[in-house]
């Protein structure tokens, strides 16, 4: 009978520390900023160059999602489907073609070494921000610089 009252009130503890430290975790969690917020204050800053650095094979389906923060204008998001499989090489080619299509003829977007993708203000075109929304391709790693 001890061992039946041990184990209940065991299982009511533990029941009763998850509800405690479960929303306390939730809470050190920052929220990634909305895709529909145009706050400045979560703007990236501004540059007429990025690049996108791409590592590692993709291991499962999954899509890359950027913002993009044209100088004056509203963010626009770009998302990138990835197959399961393609190499850092196609991801970025995937990339170059998705964001080059949506930007249009105020940028101009290419690879580099074959993992990297440049995006480039062209002369006339304001400095612009850019981010990395989300990425549910497994084991893809994405890391963009200001140059």
């Amino acid at each position: 009978m001890k061992i039946i009252t041990l184990r209940a009130a065991t299982a009511v503890l533990l029941v009763l520390l998850s509800l405690l430290v479960v929303p306390l975790v939730r809470a050190q969690t920052a929220p990634f900023p909305s895709s529909d917020a145009a706050d400045p204050a979560v703007r990236p800053h501004a540059s007429n160059k990025w690049r996108i650095a791409f590592d590692e094979r993709a291991k499962s389906d999954g899509t890359i999602t950027f913002r993009v923060w044209p100088a004056n204008a509203d963010p626009i998001l770009i998302e990138v489907p990835i197959r399961d499989g393609v190499s850092e090489n196609h991801i970025a080619q995937a990339v170059r073609d998705a964001i080059g299509t949506r930007l249009g003829k105020g940028y101009h977007v290419e690879t580099d070494d074959g993992e990297d993708v440049l995006v480039k203000a062209r002369h006339g075109t304001a400095d612009f921000g850019l981010d990395l929304v989300s990425n549910t391709v497994r084991d893809v790693d994405i890391k963009l610089h200001r140059e």
